[in-house]
């Protein structure tokens, strides 16, 4: 009401968006995807500012993971020449989820899934040229939902010829750097390990943008090219090697993220003989913990080539190792487990004919299920752990092509 041209000490007030606590501002953003996130950066330079914190990306990082789909998996063709994309999968369905179209090219056409952590995909070249140093092999890191990457053209160590090595993701958490842990050694003419020569490591930051050099890592030779990662900081790789004795043992080595320190974990004899002296072997992660997964052959009476299969679950608590048997399952012929989902999807691969077919198995009712929108010509890797996140949201794509503060050579 207006008196005498004043306005009245009752006038409304409009509240703006702007007018609401921080605190629920960042719970109301949290909750949002990533699409409307970087729509909403361009909105002002205080929500640009805002978004964009390594905090507020943790925290949307935590939230995806507690409301994204439990069985969607990534498939990521190995032949860049003739796919161009990677593509989210449902493991319920079968339907496609969405496409991300992969945005750069490798020398040979060829791609590798290494590792994927909180969005971001670990990704390099099946390098076939023995003359090729470790610094100039193709290795990125690509977020496919912020269309983002960083090309790692580059190392700590130098030397002429091919080198072998292991990769590793994970996370600094105090400072939420993601990381990469890169065991280095060379190869002999013959293309095998060099023995002469003791392993190396490097570690790549994400925020700083370089290698650096871990002295002494004191790590022994691995067979296995790529790491699990486990709580974000942890990751293991599972090695087999002969004995004197000509017994064949197997272990575990595990990198810490947080302390940058090595560690070796034996698998216990009833792991290893639970199905058969012959068993075969492969790591996996299950419900955030990491799980072994024992496969034998088995001839049935009627002929028939069964494949029982047991999963293991590991367990570290008050600085003890415990191993517990949480399934056995019997696969059919020519399968290999390749991943579970976070929703207990265990996901498998026949190589039954020259195309590979994915097979979908509930670890409860122990159903197989063919899923024909996954039927792919050879080549290409499944990630079930994928989710959407902001990292490298902010800067342009990079291309790393010198190792600063740095050094050693072989």
């Amino acid at each position: 009401m207006m008196q005498n041209g004043a306005p009245s000490s009752n006038a409304d007030h409009t509240t703006t968006f702007n007018d609401l606590p921080a605190a629920m501002l960042v719970n109301i953003f949290t909750r949002l995807p990533v699409k409307t996130l970087i729509r909403s950066t361009s909105v002002c330079k205080t929500w640009y500012s805002n978004i964009t914190k390594p905090t507020f990306i943790s925290a949307h990082i935590q939230h995806s993971l507690s409301c994204s789909n439990q069985n969607a998996v990534l498939f990521v063709p190995n032949n860049i020449m003739r796919h161009k994309y990677c593509s989210l999968v449902s493991a319920d369905t079968g339907n496609v989820l969405e496409k991300y179209k992969i945005p750069f090219k490798t020398k040979n056409g060829s791609l590798q899934l290494c590792g994927c952590l909180n969005g971001l995909l670990c990704l390099n070249a099946i390098e076939e040229d023995p003359n090729v140093d470790v610094e100039y092999q193709d290795l990125y890191l690509w977020n496919p939902r912020v269309r983002k990457y960083r090309s790692l053209f580059s190392s700590c160590f130098k030397k002429r010829g091919f080198c072998l090595y292991a990769l590793g993701m994970g996370v600094y958490e105090p400072t939420f750097d993601t990381r990469i842990v890169r065991i280095v050694y060379p190869a002999d003419d013959g293309g095998y390990a060099c023995r002469k020569v003791p392993p190396k490591a490097e570690i790549y930051s994400l925020k700083r943008n370089t290698w650096r050099r871990i002295k002494d890592p004191g790590v022994p030779l691995l067979g296995y090219h790529s790491g699990i990662t486990v709580g974000n900081n942890m990751v293991y790789w599972l090695n087999t090697r002969m004995s004197r004795d000509f017994n064949e043992q197997a272990w575990l080595l595990s990198f810490d993220f947080n302390t940058e320190m090595f560690g070796s974990i034996k698998l216990p004899d009833e792991v290893r003989y639970c199905l058969g002296v012959k068993a075969n072997f492969n790591l996996l992660k299950f419900e955030g913990k990491l799980a072994v997964f024992v496969l034998n052959e088995r001839k049935e009476t009627n002929g028939t080539i069964s494949q029982p299969c047991g999963i293991w679950l590991m367990s570290h608590e008050e600085g003890k190792i415990s191993w517990n048997l949480i399934f056995k399952i019997v696969l059919k012929e020519h399968m290999w487990p390749l991943n579970v989902s976070r929703g207990g999807t265990l996901l498998q691969v026949s190589y039954a004919s020259s195309n590979r077919s994915l097979f979908f198995c509930n670890l409860v009712s122990e159903d197989l299920q063919q899923s024909k929108p996954l039927v792919t010509e050879p080549g290409g890797f499944v990630e079930a752990h994928f989710m959407e996140s902001l990292l490298l949201l902010e800067g342009k794509d990079e291309l790393l092509k010198s190792a600063v503060s740095c050094s050693g050579y072989f």
